[in-house]
């Protein structure tokens, strides 16, 4: 009895704990067991994958690979403190001949540059920077075909850091309008060549919701869970939308009237409530993101956040339109939450994309089973899920009466994906890890979410502080 009273619970925490216990069996067998609380932050994090993003151009020619170094040396020099970033691909210089293997050249070395530098990519190729696309795409059809298989080659050799291709090369800017090619027929050969050559982990992009229910041949979407958790690569053709927030109709996105989709009538387009519930679907499985544009009703700040939300932006760019970026940056938002009387601009910026907020955890470490039981609450508050596979890494340091520590690293990605921590949703996520209390010792449990491509530590929205071990969840002690 004297041994069963002096068995008791000593607990490390980083933040104060709602319960703590001790459950004693038979023969000394012990279950150790604690709950903790955090709290949210409200900075920046700068994850991989979602944010602001800065959009540079380049001509191709038959010169050099080198040629653009200097250009590509100052625009890095302007984007230290942009993750990702737009690079426009103007082909003109080739518009009635294949791409040379300078040019070429001068891809791969431009993109090597890029990718030195850790920028998530996002590529659009184009003929046309003026709004004359009619005038400077190719005459023949085969052309941009050609064009779409010679930089096929290179873009997938640079999967770790293209992370999305836009449009299908035609149209004023490559926003599929104003083209020769346009039709259906001709865009959705486009559409379905660029998918069958570009690297499955790269994801795809079209203008509307109205391109892709066309292109796809019916309104209807597969379904997100299964999708998401199959992990087949078989759908990624996601949107960019380049009017967002600019219109009721976001400037030619959607349509004013309301449509009754049916398997014969998909290729219209629906009003701006139809068209964000579609994309609030769609965009759980695929990126959406574009330029906020017009400074109008639209974009205030108590409609932005609302339709950010259901559409789940992830990405936007920062420098357009500046009319409404400084309407973001006087505005203040006034939402129920951490971010009350913060400006617009910072609202905007860290909700751009997924965002996990730690809320709690229970521990129980039972050391008749030598294992370690682990309950966490994530809620996800941005505006989108992440679409890129995230791993999961709990470690357990085991410390013991004489203050020597032992590391476990567990990988438990198998037991979560936090693909499906979805925007404005809370996910119980239990996980198991091999783990015994050492007598009079201690048990100390971290959590780390990293890029399953680059190996990137994923930052959380949580006043904790980032160890090499990942966020410090609590301690469980005997003593």
């Amino acid at each position: 009895m004297e041994k069963i009273i002096a068995t008791i619970l000593s607990i490390i925490v980083l933040i104060p704990v709602a319960v703590t216990g001790v459950d004693i069996y038979n023969s000394g067998v012990v279950t150790v067991s604690d709950s903790f609380e955090y709290s949210e932050s409200t900075d920046e994090l700068s994850n991989p994958y979602c944010g602001w993003y800065s959009m540079y151009g380049y001509s191709l020619t038959d010169g050099s690979s080198n040629q653009f170094d200097n250009t590509t040396s100052k625009y890095l020099s302007n984007s230290t403190n942009t993750r990702m970033i737009l690079l426009e691909i103007n082909l003109k210089n080739f518009n009635n001949s294949p791409l040379t293997a300078n040019a070429l050249a001068q891809l791969d070395h431009t993109l090597n540059l890029w990718e030195n530098e850790g920028h998530n990519l996002i590529v659009r190729f184009l003929y046309d920077w003026d709004g004359k696309a009619m005038e400077t795409e190719p005459s023949e059809f085969e052309t941009i075909k050609t064009h779409m298989s010679q930089v096929a080659a290179i873009i997938n050799s640079h999967v770790s850091s293209v992370y999305i291709m836009q449009g299908i090369f035609v149209g004023d800017f490559a926003e599929m309008h104003s083209s020769h090619y346009m039709d259906e027929e001709h865009m959705t050969e486009l559409a379905n060549y660029i998918d069958s050559i570009i690297d499955k982990r790269i994801y795809l992009s079209v203008r509307t919701p109205q391109h892709l229910r066309t292109i796809l041949g019916t309104a209807s979407l597969p379904d997100v869970e299964s999708t998401v958790k199959g992990n087949s690569g078989n759908f990624r053709i996601g949107l960019y939308n380049d009017g967002m927030l600019g219109s009721s109709i976001d400037v030619g996105t959607y349509g004013s009237s309301d449509m009754q989709f049916t398997s014969d009538n998909y290729k219209s387009k629906g009003n701006r409530a139809q068209e964000i519930q579609y994309q609030n679907t769609l965009c759980l499985m695929v990126p959406n993101g574009g330029e906020a544009v017009l400074d109008n009703p639209y974009n205030d700040i108590d409609n932005a956040a609302v339709d950010l939300a259901s559409m789940h932006v992830s990405y936007l760019n920062k420098d357009h339109d500046l009319s409404v970026m400084n309407k973001w940056s006087r505005q203040i938002y006034t939402g129920n939450d951490a971010f009350y009387g913060s400006t617009a601009r910072h609202f905007i910026s860290t909700h751009l994309g997924y965002r996990y907020v730690l809320r709690s955890a229970s521990i129980a470490c039972k050391s008749y089973k030598n294992t370690a039981s682990l309950q966490l609450s994530v809620d996800n508050v941005g505006f989108a899920p992440a679409y890129r596979n995230f791993n999961v890494y709990v470690t357990v340091e085991s410390t013991d009466s004489e203050g020597n520590s032992t590391f476990d690293v567990v990988d438990v990605s198998d037991q979560t994906c936090v693909r499906t921590w979805y925007p404005g949703q809370t996910s119980s996520v239990n996980l198991s890890v091999p783990a015994s209390v050492p007598e009079n010792g201690m048990l100390t449990f971290y959590i780390k979410i990293t890029d399953a491509s680059t190996g990137e530590t994923i930052k959380l929205a949580n006043n904790m502080e980032l160890e090499g071990n990942g966020y410090r969840l609590g301690s469980l002690s005997l003593q």
